[in-house]
């Protein structure tokens, strides 16, 4: 998904990518950059690990 509004753009989506044991991991991200006169001026990038396990285990 992606969100413009004024000077700032944000991307939300889904990212895989493989541990040291070869085990595919699934992190959400959110990337939010800011331009200003056709130039970016700054980019801010979050990505979470979601545990499985502990969600399941919460959610009960």
């Amino acid at each position: 998904m992606i969100i413009a509004e004024g000077d700032f753009v944000t991307a939300l989506g889904d990212i895989t990518l493989k541990e040291k044991g070869g085990r595919a991991v699934d992190y959400p991200y959110c990337d939010v950059w800011r331009f200003r006169d056709g130039q970016m001026l700054e980019l801010r990038v979050s990505a979470n690990k979601i545990d499985v396990n502990r969600e399941a285990s919460s959610a009960a």
